[in-house]
C-alpha cells in the first residue's frame, strides 16, 4: 500500500468534488482525510490516499488527466513519529501586515510545528475596521507549555489577543 498526499487547485466550479471522488474510488485508492476551500473563485486543497502499490500508476494517470485541475502527488514516507500535545490557538487583532509571520516565526522558534491554519479579515462590530483572525491547530513538544506559546506570542503587539487551548 502507498499512501498519497495530492494537492489541488483549478477555477472552482460544481462537482469537482465529485469527480475527484470518483477517480479515487473508480480507481481502487481509499480517500482517508482531505482539507478542501473555495478562495477567490479557486477551488483549492489536499487530500491524502491510500492505494494498492498496482493500482498507484493508474491512479496517478486518471488524477492528472482531470482537465480543471492543476494536481500534484506525492508519496507520504512518514515513518517516525515525535511524542506532542495538540493545542488550538487563536490569535485576534487590528488587521495589519506581518501577523502571521511575526506569530509563525515565534512558533517556529519554540519548536511548534503548525498542523493546520485557518485565517480570515472580519469587520469588527461596532469599531469599523477590520479585525484579523487566525485558528491554528499546534503539535507541541511535550516541553513546551501553554502558558510559553501564550507569553511569547502576547508580546508582538498590545492589540493581539492570544487564545490557547490543549487538545490532547
Amino acid at each position: 500500500m502507498k499512501q498519497l498526499i495530492v494537492t489541488i487547485i483549478g477555477k472552482d466550479k460544481p462537482g469537482l468534488v465529485e469527480q475527484l471522488s470518483d477517480t479515487v474510488y473508480f480507481n481502487h485508492a481509499n480517500w482517508l482525510s482531505s482539507s478542501l476551500s473555495q478562495l477567490g473563485g479557486q477551488f483549492a486543497g489536499i487530500i491524502q490516499i491510500d492505494v494498492a502499490t498496482e493500482h498507484f500508476q493508474l491512479l496517478r494517470k486518471a488524477l492528472t488527466d482531470i482537465e480543471a485541475l492543476h494536481i500534484h502527488i506525492v508519496e507520504d514516507h512518514t515513518q517516525t513519529v515525535t511524542a506532542y500535545v495538540t493545542q488550538q490557538l487563536t490569535v485576534t487583532g487590528n488587521d495589519r501586515r506581518g501577523i502571521v509571520k511575526e506569530v509563525t516565526r515565534h512558533l517556529a522558534q519554540l519548536g511548534v510545528n503548525i498542523a493546520k491554519l485557518k485565517t480570515n479579515t472580519q469587520s469588527a462590530p461596532n469599531w469599523g475596521y477590520p479585525i484579523f483572525v487566525a485558528e491554528f491547530q499546534l503539535h507541541t513538544p511535550l516541553e513546551i507549555s501553554a502558558a510559553m506559546i501564550q507569553q511569547q506570542l502576547e508580546q508582538l503587539a498590545d492589540d493581539l489577543t492570544v487564545d490557547i487551548e490543549t487538545l490532547s
